[in-house]
């Protein structure tokens, strides 16, 4: 069984519990606003999604240093970040709706809802914790896994006050996505079957996402260094996501700073 099946099924099991709703309130204190629009306004299209995450699976050490939400904040204020994203997974990630909650609640910018949204369930939890986006994954439908179709799920989210951010790796999983209405587009460098960093196949992917138009496009996974970021500019994406680097950096302002600033062939 590959990762992304194993934790789906352990995501089913989480669901249904008090742990995942727990310290979520009832309704969101507050939202930030579009999560879309926060991409675009970055006027050299270099956006940086930054994102809080306790531990990391696909690293040889997934540990991350533990650090509490307003601390991370606090780490990543003066930085140019253009929204945030969360992870409310909680088996293999130890992460939880509470965590996005609390981000939503003490940030002044949107916030994604990082998880494995496969359940009308996952949604309502995410409108209360004052998301402003939530992540749909093109890959979960299909090959024997009993979950939602994905326009519904679209469909449900953007009812409850939710954008959209739809996730492919492979090109193949771009027809997926031809009926599902969101509202920004990813790649993930990262296989979810085997939790391995695969650029060749993301990239390629990021070139056709390109030629059909889907905007804004972000690049997901994988950015370690400027030149990790450089690639990814240079393969005209709107903006990056970065969230195990900047758990490692001892300085997070300064390290998402150069990931923005990094010069090469790229818009600048």
């Amino acid at each position: 069984m590959g990762f992304l099946d194993s934790i789906v099924t352990e995501v089913r099991r989480s669901i249904p519990t008090p742990e995942y709703t727990a310290h979520v309130p009832n309704r969101a204190e507050r939202r930030a606003g579009s999560f879309r629009r926060s991409i675009e306004a970055d006027e050299r299209h270099r956006a940086l999604v930054v994102e809080y995450k306790r531990v990391s699976p696909g690293q040889a050490d997934p540990r991350l240093p533990a650090r509490a939400v307003r601390d991370f904040l606090g780490a990543t204020a003066s930085a140019p970040v253009a929204s945030y994203s969360c992870l409310a997974t909680i088996p293999e990630f130890r992460g939880a709706p509470s965590d996005v909650a609390a981000l939503a609640r003490d940030s002044p910018l949107p916030v994604l809802f990082k998880e494995f949204v496969f359940d009308r369930r996952q949604l309502e939890v995410a409108a209360r914790t004052g998301a402003s986006a939530v992540l749909l994954i093109a890959r979960l439908p299909g090959e024997g896994r009993k979950v939602e179709p994905l326009p519904d799920l679209a469909d449900a989210a953007h009812r409850l006050g939710l954008e959209v951010l739809l996730e492919f790796h492979h090109r193949t999983e771009l027809s997926r996505g031809a009926d599902v209405a969101a509202d920004v587009y990813g790649v993930n460098s990262r296989d979810l079957d085997t939790l391995a960093i695969d650029r060749s196949v993301a990239f390629e992917t990021l070139r056709a996402a390109d030629r059909q138009g889907l905007r804004p496009l972000l690049g997901l996974s994988g950015v370690e260094s400027p030149a990790d970021a450089l690639a990814f500019w240079d393969a005209n994406v709107d903006g990056i996501l970065v969230g195990t680097a900047v758990a490692r950096s001892p300085a997070p302002a300064e390290f998402l700073r150069s990931l923005r600033d990094v010069r090469g062939g790229g818009p600048q």
